[in-house]
């Protein structure tokens, strides 16, 4: 959704350059509250560094299994987490909102990842996944984006904590620069229209 959502802003603002990079939730905190950066949308976990932010809800997310075609667990409904603990994991980076996520789950019934491989993108993940070398987390979203890549399917994650938030955050909203406040403002119906959805 972010994608469409810049570009509404971009045909809305077309005078206005983003400069978006791409980083972990955690580094996305840390270059807001330094300043590096005004604005920043990342998942807030338990225990988070942004207690010093501004936040704002931006859209939400829930988290599903992806499995290649033929894969035990590809015909199910839907899964609890223990189940996937059975299987190698195609994880994303070691501090990803995901990864961590997984590995609080995994230590609460005893259990570790089974991690194969680790990779840095949700292409590279569904490449592995599709190649046999695991199964996988990922946003809903992003694997309806990802559809045509393979013979992936989508299983239903059951667990209360696959529901995930997105948030915006920044040191001051009312302080930011024009060109940032305007995209915050753009950006905040957003979230609107995401809880409509759900």
């Amino acid at each position: 959704f972010l994608p469409e959502d810049l570009g509404g802003f971009a045909r809305a603002h077309p005078h206005i350059k983003i400069d978006l990079q791409e980083h972990l939730s955690g580094a996305v905190q840390h270059a807001v509250g330094e300043g590096a950066a005004d604005l920043g949308i990342c998942h807030l976990d338990t225990g988070s560094t942004a207690a010093a932010l501004q936040t704002r809800p931006y859209r939400s997310d829930r988290l599903v299994l992806v499995v290649p075609a033929g894969h035990a667990l590809a015909t199910q409904d839907g899964v609890q987490f223990h189940e996937v603990l059975d299987y190698d994991i195609v994880g994303l980076h070691a501090n990803s909102s995901i990864n961590l996520a997984m590995r609080a789950a995994a230590a609460t019934v005893g259990r570790t990842l089974r991690q194969r491989i680790q990779v840095t993108g949700v292409d590279a993940m569904c490449r592995m996944i599709d190649n046999g070398l695991g199964i996988g987390l990922l946003p809903d979203r992003a694997f309806a984006l990802l559809r045509g890549m393979g013979q992936l399917h989508a299983v239903r994650l059951l667990e209360p904590w696959a529901e995930r938030a997105l948030t915006l955050v920044a040191r001051d909203f009312d302080a930011l620069p024009v060109t940032a406040h305007l995209l915050a403002q753009h950006l905040a119906p957003a979230a609107a229209h995401d809880a409509t959805k759900t």
